[in-house]
């Protein structure tokens, strides 16, 4: 995946594909529900949903039920769920950059504090300022930047994972890690939320950085 900076109004076209028992434009099969009415029409997407053909995995967004587990799937749900500003994050964002240790089928999504909404089965929502200078788009989907998804993961998320992802970043990272470890560590010092700043830190240190190639899913 290839991540560029994006502006929150700007989605890209291979953003929109076709999926589903039709042909329109979708963001990785994921329609909010008025989109798929005015699409479908009220009477097939009831019947759709009815049958099974198509599942509403939060309120007010669509997935085709084929595409139920489909992780990118289910990430643009998300976010379509969430609305604008909103970006995936933590252990969501690790994963979109290759960094999957802690990844499961919860979605992590963070929105900015002058939105209201809360979490749903299967969809974490955290509240945080959110800068644009730290989303960037992957396969189309507003993304937390490595380090700051690597940060808030230290912080936030059950050690072990987020040890496993931290060092997969590294791995990855090759002659670079001890760059990213530093920039890191930066994040950590100027965080406004200083709740498991200290957690962090000491993982931080602790996380093995290992030549490219050694780690291979995870494993360790």
């Amino acid at each position: 995946m290839t991540a560029n900076i994006i502006s929150p109004e700007v989605r890209p076209p291979e953003a929109a594909e076709h999926d589903g028992p039709g042909s329109w434009p979708s963001l990785h099969g994921a329609m909010t529900h008025r989109d798929a009415e005015q699409v479908l029409g009220c009477a097939e997407l009831a019947a759709g949903l009815d049958e099974g053909d198509w599942v509403e995995p939060w309120y007010g967004v669509v997935i085709p039920a084929a595409r139920v587990h489909d992780q990118l799937t289910r990430a643009a749900a998300a976010l379509l769920r969430a609305g604008p500003h909103a970006v995936l994050s933590g252990a969501t964002a690790a994963a979109m950059h290759g960094c999957d240790s802690a990844a499961g089928g919860v979605v992590h999504v963070t929105i900015p504090y002058d939105r209201e909404l809360r979490s749903q089965p299967d969809l974490v929502i955290h509240q945080a300022w959110v800068r644009e200078c730290d989303v960037v788009e992957l396969d189309g989907l507003r993304t937390q930047a490595l380090d700051v998804a690597i940060c808030e993961l230290l912080c936030t998320g059950e050690q072990r994972p987020a040890l496993d992802c931290l060092e997969q970043a590294l791995a990855q990272l090759g002659d670079t890690a001890e760059r990213f470890r530093a920039l890191v560590a930066e994040r950590l010092a100027r965080r406004r939320d200083r709740r498991g700043t200290r957690q962090a830190a000491a993982l931080l240190q602790l996380a093995w950085s290992r030549p490219r190639g050694e780690l291979v899913g995870g494993a360790r």
